[in-house]
């Protein structure tokens, strides 16, 4: 049996990036689609092993949800993670009066998401075979406020930090930047 591969955050990932991902040969994608069926439609091909499932990782019963699909459609060779570091609720222009309860709740799923993922991805995984993870995260620098900066400051430590534990375990854990939406 082939090894599944996981796109989380597919709502934060380019229509490029899930064509490409379509390519793997049991590809499962994560996200909240509840609210956008078209990431589904013509634009991303995917053949009949390909996998839709909505998903809120800031909810327990998301992550519940998204550890037990991990644990049964092991094995699992690559997890990406898309993080949204840009909330679309908390923009430039109004971040310092955003309602405090808004403010938490975009960073707690941004810090829950990563450590869940992280930690569920590294259980599937068989080591020395190449498997890994990768996490992407926005590099519109220019867009972000004083919070999104230091989330994307703990992404980036949190993965380093990570990512030399995951290799001593014989897998891989990478930080990638760049444009997520289109």
């Amino acid at each position: 049996m082939a090894a599944s591969g996981f796109w989380i955050g597919v709502e934060s990932m380019t229509v490029e990036a899930l064509t490409m991902a379509a390519s793997h040969p049991r590809p499962v994608f994560c996200g909240r689609l509840s609210g956008d069926r078209s990431l589904q439609a013509a634009d991303v091909e995917t053949d009949a092993q390909a996998e839709w499932h909505d998903i809120a990782l800031d909810s327990a019963v998301g992550q519940g949800y998204l550890l037990d699909l991990m644990r049964q459609r092991g094995p699992v060779d690559h997890v990406v993670l898309a993080l949204d570091l840009l909330p679309s609720q908390i923009d430039f222009n109004n971040a310092l009066t955003t309602s405090l309860d808004s403010v938490l709740a975009e960073t707690r799923q941004v810090i829950e998401g990563l450590i869940v993922v992280t930690r569920g991805a590294e259980a599937v995984m068989a080591s020395g075979v190449g498997a890994g993870m990768t996490v992407l995260y926005p590099d519109k620098v220019e867009l972000m406020t004083p919070l999104t900066q230091g989330l994307r400051a703990f992404v980036q430590e949190f993965v380093a930090a990570e990512a030399e534990r995951w290799a001593a375990l014989g897998l891989s854990l990478a930080l990638r930047s760049g444009s997520l939406v289109d």
